[in-house]
């Protein structure tokens, strides 16, 4: 299945942009945005491409470019980032493969008109936060460490190693100067 995102109207959907907010927080908010994406879908995320509108693109960033695998692109020759994801509906050679995320009337009905799966920022949401609990790896409780040393386990090792207590060589290496046995005094 391949995405169609409209990436300002799924970060007001996240509650990511409320108000006004500067050049900089647009660029924090569609960083997080990208960087959700990828962790959520990982491989999948090559299916997905986020659309922004673009009346003030990020200096040096290209219209279209790469994050990661997820294909971003800015409208920067259209008014907005409705009309760059209408015009790419209307070319999409297999429409019904296509999944329009978006709450904007507009794009939902023109994704309809071609018969793509349609989907509200909501249940784009709910769906990758199911997808990313289902990613994330159950432990393994054959495999987890630890913590600390058994009692018994304790009791076997000094047991095994109880005859290098004696050993004068050890306790000029482990206790140079002699603290151990007088107390600390010289």
């Amino acid at each position: 299945m391949l995405y169609l995102i409209d990436g300002y109207n799924l970060l007001h959907a996240m509650g990511v942009l409320t108000g006004q907010v500067g050049p900089t927080g647009l660029e924090r908010a569609r960083l997080n945005l990208l960087g959700v994406l990828c962790g959520a879908l990982g491989a999948d995320a090559a299916n997905v491409t986020v659309i922004f509108d673009a009346a003030n693109p990020p200096r040096g960033v290209p219209a279209q470019f790469d994050y990661h695998g997820l294909k971003v692109w800015f409208a920067v020759e259209q008014e907005q980032a409705d009309d760059l994801i209408e015009q790419l509906i209307r070319k999409a050679s297999a429409p019904k493969n296509l999944t329009v995320v978006s709450d904007d009337r507009r794009i939902q009905q023109a994704g309809r008109r071609r018969q793509c799966v349609v989907q509200g920022c909501e249940e784009f949401l709910e769906a990758l936060q199911k997808r990313r609990r289902e990613r994330k790896p159950k432990p393994n409780t054959e495999t987890i460490k630890p913590l600390g040393v058994s009692s018994t386990e304790t009791q076997h090792w000094l047991e095994e190693f109880a005859d290098l207590a004696d050993d004068p060589d050890l306790k000029e290496l482990f206790d140079p100067h002699g603290f151990l046995e007088d107390g600390g005094k010289q």
